[in-house]
């Protein structure tokens, strides 16, 4: 068993949890919950605009969500 710290207060509902995976399903629910104030920083929506400019600049070089999606089907 390892054990992990962390020094900032989560204030945590649930603090067992038998996977990693349960453990980080709990944190995406428990953020959902709360998201209705959250916004991206001004860095990260600069990243997003830089990727998106990057991608209309480059559309050759991406493939698109659905090409995506259908890949994982192929397999």
């Amino acid at each position: 068993m390892t054990t992990i710290h962390i020094e900032e207060e989560l204030n945590l509902d649930k603090t067992h949890f038998k996977t990693m995976e349960e453990f980080q399903l709990y944190l995406i629910m428990r953020e959902k919950e709360q998201s209705e104030d959250y916004c991206l920083s001004d860095a990260h929506k600069r990243i997003l605009d830089d990727r998106v400019a990057e991608a209309d600049s480059n559309p050759d070089n991406y493939i698109t969500y659905q090409e995506f999606k259908d890949s994982f089907k192929e397999k």
